[in-house]
């Protein structure tokens, strides 16, 4: 019963993660305020991100991203965010790479 309530909540909406405690966490050998604040920024703005996308993601893709993320500090959604861009790069592996990407300026090799 447990893991189909956790998948039901994975699969509903975006995780609450305590951004405030994982970036003081992350940020206490930095030695400063400014890392700390960062970190906040770019949490907040992965959050924003994830939200928007959720719906988009496939069920299976949003219970491994959100329930299998390696930090011991706390659930980061920089982290989270990382693993939707590698599932979808798993699922389209013909696209990795070429022209098609922005930078890419160089004949691909095949």
């Amino acid at each position: 019963m447990i893991p189909f309530l956790f998948f039901a909540l994975v699969a509903g909406a975006v995780p609450n993660y305590d951004i405030d405690n994982l970036c003081k966490s992350a940020g206490a050998g930095g030695g400063g305020v400014s890392p700390v604040a960062g970190c906040i920024t770019d949490e907040k703005a992965a959050k924003e991100r994830l939200i928007k996308a959720w719906p988009h993601y496939p069920a299976s893709a949003r219970q491994e991203c959100a329930a299998d993320l390696p930090l011991d500090i706390g659930k980061s959604y920089v982290e989270m965010e990382t693993c939707f861009q590698m599932q979808e790069w798993k699922a389209h592996l013909d696209d990795i790479g070429g022209a098609h990407v922005p930078g890419a300026h160089v004949p691909q090799l095949r």
